[in-house]
């Protein structure tokens, strides 16, 4: 499951972050690493963006980045 799935205010536990290049680079130096907890905050109105909070930090993210980041929900 990706943090696309995930609906507006659900969190889940990060499992890996598979994008590449300067946007994993940017998630990693924002916190969005894997272990950490993320929320969803809000998507766009047409959900190609999302709206995400990991600590003190939020981040809109585009589908494409979204669907690279996997997570599990607390069990």
């Amino acid at each position: 499951m990706t943090v696309y799935d995930l609906k507006e205010g659900e969190s889940a536990r990060i499992s890996a972050v598979g994008a590449a290049g300067g946007a994993g680079e940017r998630l990693s130096a924002l916190g969005f690493v894997k272990g950490k907890t993320v929320t969803v905050l809000g998507f766009s109105l047409l959900k190609s963006c999302v709206l995400l909070g990991c600590g003190a930090v939020r981040l809109a993210v585009g589908r494409p980045v979204a669907e690279k980041i996997t997570v599990e929900r607390a069990a």
